[in-house]
């Protein structure tokens, strides 16, 4: 996506080359740069197809340029899924500092708990080795292979997650049947579900475990643990209003602190025990197993806790980028945790009666508290990983219309992909606090800690794998060779199973579970309601309103005919047939406001009904989400009242992946017939009072629509859908339970567009009971 600052004078204005998001059909396509190429397709489109419309030419522009919004252009210019190296150093630099603070807290911080658990009596030099070797090749093979360098490359526009791979699974570029695709939807909303479970965990786990230092430094603090972790979880959650962008200015240096802290005391204790460093030999961490079975078997559970974070990582990729985030694990975040872990491990051989805080017990006596003070701030800065990741989730699933739309607030004009959903905020607000008061130490939670991250990480690789084999074609061989991480991800998950359900797991299953039943029955209850109106709400040509109505035709000017190549005439089913003949680039649409175009082509059509309606003064506007095609409320007002007003307009909202829109360059309007348009208006991301007053007064000044300045005249129609679950029959009972939830979600939600609100004195929302 580009944005151009064309300056005219003190003014700005934006002509786009850029991503444009539809209402109605969130997939893109890219029109091609060659000029021949366009016109031969064009041609062609134009001797299939036949329209009686005109997009209009924009009047010269009557607002002054102190009038007209200034476009906040980008500071930083790229997305945050294009972030390179090699086109924009000092950005890339920017970002992966700011991804340090934001994505790594959580495995940055894992080396406060996990030694400890591992070991119930104490162990001898060979099996210290043998579990640091497990953990050091768990880093190496699960989040260095399998993650930063193979799934990182799996991202659906920059955004990264469960949904991600949903995208691309269920994207025009997939092979999978329809009914393969709804099943990896619906696998999708269980992994994302299960990864929001996950976050209640971690901020408790992470700040309990820190504030538990001060048990070791000093014994009588001990009742006042839980209390200030409350405290410090309260203000974490508190803060994410501002964003992640300015949350990472701030946490990104404290973290780099950390970890260089981390590989400092790391390395000091490797000196005192060189022998720990044959954790480096991978037949360490395999004879380990092998010797010590059960056990062992057990103990990956501890082990695995060593990645999490890792889902984090992934879910957070369209905040920061791909580059950044590998690098800042390659360079920083990987050597120091694994420097720790091996001190941590020369520590405990040393003198094996320390497992029960050997990170702690690493650092020298003069630093106890300096360093208790440093992990507070790192464990509540790490649980920004997970919270982060859980507003990229839910924002995705909106977007795909998997989730309730929640309101989503854009913290930063400059990067798409951050943002701030307070309903998700406060509920997990809400649920942390209930599971630190619950479980009351971190030995408890570490306990239940790393089921349902275990179970989306089997669940990720399952759908990289089918993304390498049906969307990118990979050979077969190539996706079996990916299923050794898979075979891995099973073992642990055998591993978490055993052990951590009875122990707490069940919690964040439990609500991981309640989740997915709302989540479910949001995409089920949006499936059937799409059917039920695909099946019996009828919509009808925009172009064919003329004849239907009987009044008289648009005919183009000569000016307009000239401009028959602009790629913006095209209709719906031409775009469909440019975007099937471009499957390969289908990731950006390419538009132009400011040139327009009239398709002269005419053919005979086939005979159309004439409606005998009246027409009444004013204005009547209705909401739409297609170019071509007229919406239901429309025909059911139209049949219901056989009545019009004398000027019609059909409004669709479209949104661009830039922050602000200039003003002149909003609108796109076609005319068919006498006053009969169709207007396509394009707002930013960032634009959050969406008035629908002052889009219809810039097409009058633009484009010379005849609409008064009485806004008493104009009149908004608006869907009213009553959803009516069927009891009919036993075969209903099964689908019964999610759309009864659907119809009170429905009726709490109702799905208008984004950043809308309605205005009550000049809507009328046209109801119809929908029979599910």
């Amino acid at each position: 996506m580009s944005v151009n600052d064309d300056q005219r004078g003190n003014g700005h204005s934006v002509r786009f080359d850029e991503t444009v998001y539809t209402d109605g059909d969130q997939s893109t396509e890219k029109i091609p740069d060659d000029n021949n190429e366009l016109n031969a397709r064009n041609r062609l489109n134009q001797r299939r197809f036949s329209r009686r419309s005109s997009i209009l030419k924009r009047r010269v522009n009557t607002i002054t340029t102190s009038e007209a919004p200034r476009v906040i252009l980008s500071d930083e210019g790229l997305k945050g899924g294009r972030v390179s190296p090699f086109t924009n150093f000092p950005f890339f630099l920017k970002m992966t500092v700011r991804s340090i603070g934001i994505v790594f807290g959580d495995i940055g911080t894992s080396p406060l708990y996990v030694v400890q658990t591992i070991f119930d009596s104490p162990p001898i030099e060979r099996d210290v080795i043998g579990a640091i070797a497990l953990i050091v090749w768990s880093l190496i093979v699960v989040v260095s292979l399998k993650y930063a360098i193979f799934i990182l490359i799996a991202d659906n526009r920059g955004e990264g997650g469960p949904f991600a791979l949903c995208g691309l699974l269920t994207g025009q570029t997939s092979f999978l049947r329809n009914r393969t695709k709804q099943f990896v939807s619906i696998i999708s909303i269980l992994s994302a579900c299960l990864l929001i479970g996950d976050s209640a965990l971690t901020p408790a786990v992470s700040i309990l475990s820190a504030f538990e230092g001060m048990v070791v430094a000093e014994p009588s603090l001990s009742p006042w643990t839980v209390r200030i972790s409350v405290i410090m979880i309260i203000i974490l959650f508190l803060i994410q209003r501002w964003g992640s962008s300015r949350l990472g200015i701030f946490f990104g240096p404290i973290m780099i602190l950390w970890f260089i802290l981390l590989a400092t005391i790391g390395i000091w204790r490797i000196t005192f025990k060189p022998s720990i460093l044959k954790a480096f030999n991978p037949w360490e961490a395999l004879h380990y197993l092998i010797r010590t079975k059960k056990t062992g078997f057990y103990q990956i559970g501890s082990i695995f806790l060593s990645v999490t974070g890792l889902e984090a990582l992934y879910a957070d990729l369209g905040h920061f980028g791909r580059w950044p985030v590998r690098f800042a694990w390659f360079a920083l975040v990987f050597p120091a945790v694994l420097l720790n872990y091996l001190g941590q491990g020369a520590v405990i051989i040393v003198d094996s009666t320390l497992i029960d805080n050997p990170f702690y017990h690493a650092a020298p006596e003069w630093g106890l508290w300096p360093l208790l003070v440093f992990s507070v701030i790192a464990s509540t800065i790490a649980s920004q990983a997970v919270i982060t990741g859980a507003f990229s989730l839910v924002s995705q699933a909106v977007a795909m219309g998997y989730c309730v739309p929640f309101t989503v607030v854009h913290t930063s004009q400059s990067i798409i992909s951050h943002i701030y959903i307070p309903a998700v905020n406060y509920f997990l607000l809400a649920l942390t606090l209930a599971v630190t008061i619950g479980f009351q130490t971190s030995d408890n939670l570490t306990d239940a800690y790393g089921v349902t991250v275990c179970s989306v990480m089997v669940i990720t690789t399952i759908l990289y794998m089918m993304v390498m084999r049906y969307s990118w074609s990979n050979p077969i061989w190539i996706v079996a060779l990916f299923g050794i991480f898979l075979i891995i991800d099973l073992y642990t998950f055998a591993a978490i199973c055993t052990t951590k359900i009875d122990s707490g797991g069940w919690v964040a299953i439990v609500i991981a579970v309640g989740l997915f039943i709302f989540s479910f029955s949001w995409y089920y209850g949006n499936h059937c309601l799409r059917l039920y109106l695909s099946q019996n709400c009828t919509t009808n040509l925009i172009e064919d309103l003329p004849k239907r109505f009987g009044i008289q035709e648009f005919h183009q000017t000569d000016e307009e005919n000239n401009d028959e190549d602009d790629p913006q005439s095209l209709t719906d089913d031409e775009n469909d047939e440019r975007r099937f003949s471009n499957r390969t680039d289908s990731n950006e649409i390419s538009v132009s406001i400011i040139e327009n175009h009239f398709d002269s082509n005419t053919q005979e059509d086939s005979p159309i009904e004439r409606t005998e309606i009246c027409f009444t003064k004013g204005v009547g506007c209705f909401l739409s989400t297609s170019k071509k095609y007229t919406p239901y409320v429309f025909e059911t007002f139209l049949r219901r009242m056989n009545a019009s007003q004398e000027i019609l307009i059909f409004l669709k909202l479209d949104y661009a992946r830039i922050p602000l829109i200039d003003d002149d360059q909003r609108l796109i309007v076609r005319k068919f017939g006498q006053n009969i348009y169709h207007i396509t208006t394009i707002f930013g991301y960032a634009e959050t009072n969406v008035n629908l007053f002052n889009v219809l007064h810039l097409a009058r000044q633009f484009y010379d629509i005849p609409i008064t300045e009485d806004q008493s005249t104009i009149t908004f129609y608006l869907p009213n859908e009553t959803i009516h679950v069927n009891t009919k029959g036993w075969k209903t009972y099964l689908k019964r339970w999610p759309l009864y939830i659907y119809s009170v979600l429905k009726n709490l939600y109702p799905g208008m567009p984004l950043n809308f609100t309605s205005i009550p004195e000049n809507t009328i929302k046209i109801g119809i009971l929908v029979d599910l």
